[in-house]
């Protein structure tokens, strides 16, 4: 009675609705509009006071809307997509890595304020294993709230972590720390987000403008083309075999 009278029914539907777009790699954007100031500066709030371990500091949030910028580490620093598994070398870009607005997330291991201590009360390597899945999770944990806060709110998402596929003259993920302004020792780039809105003619999987694929890399490679624009799978159609007990 009390969820049906504060309209709970139809919160649930949405956040199930919202949940179902998440699962989807959004593979192509409508570039004519912006994602609204207030919505990023939610959305940074949100990452930047997520739930982590011990409530420590696990990464830095690089937020790029700069169209150059993304245009460009798109372009040429987002291969990775395996077309043919399995099959032939050809690789694709990652166009949920030309979003509206790409959250990137820097993995990092604050030393001055290690809150994870050893049995004998010591504190924790900073870089020990565990202290490295800890970035991981918080950084999982960061993305998805701001994930589905986006899909919430009507916008579109898309994954990525392609940032070091092409190994020459200059490794890619180099080259995302320099367009960012990540220092070499600290660059652990780790995952995107990318939020914007969709190209309504197409499906998410369909992209435009993207007919390249690169074949022979990282080293040595060449850039080909095709007739048409790339089509990504559908994993997200998929089922799932993830078991649930009620205990």
């Amino acid at each position: 009675m009390w969820g049906e009278f504060y309209g709970m029914n139809e919160r649930m539907n949405s956040e199930k609705h919202a949940i179902n777009q998440a699962r989807r790699c959004q593979r192509n954007w409508d570039l004519s509009k912006e994602v609204d100031e207030d919505h990023i500066d939610h959305w940074i709030y949100l990452a930047t006071t997520s739930p982590s371990k011990q409530d420590e500091s696990f990464f830095d949030l690089y937020v790029v809307t700069d169209r150059t910028k993304l245009d460009y580490l798109y372009k040429e620093h987002s291969w990775g997509f395996t077309m043919l598994p399995g099959m032939k070398d050809w690789v694709g870009r990652n166009p949920q890595m030309g979003a509206n607005c790409l959250f990137v997330f820097n993995r990092k291991m604050n030393e001055e304020e290690i809150r994870n201590n050893e049995k004998d009360g010591s504190v924790r390597d900073p870089n020990a294993a565990s202290r490295w899945d800890n970035a991981f999770t918080s950084i999982g944990i960061a993305s998805g709230i701001v994930a589905f806060s986006a899909n919430m709110m009507g916008y579109v998402t898309g994954y990525g972590k392609n940032f070091g596929y092409i190994e020459e003259p200059t490794h890619s993920q180099d080259v995302w720390g320099e367009v960012l302004g990540i220092k070499k020792e600290d660059n652990n780039l780790t995952y995107s987000l990318g939020i914007g809105y969709p190209d309504e003619s197409l499906q998410w999987y369909q992209s435009k403008d993207n007919n390249e694929y690169l074949t022979g890399g990282p080293v040595n490679y060449s850039i080909e083309s095709t007739d048409t624009d790339l089509k990504y799978s559908t994993y997200s159609k998929l089922a799932r075999d993830i078991k649930v007990w009620r205990v």
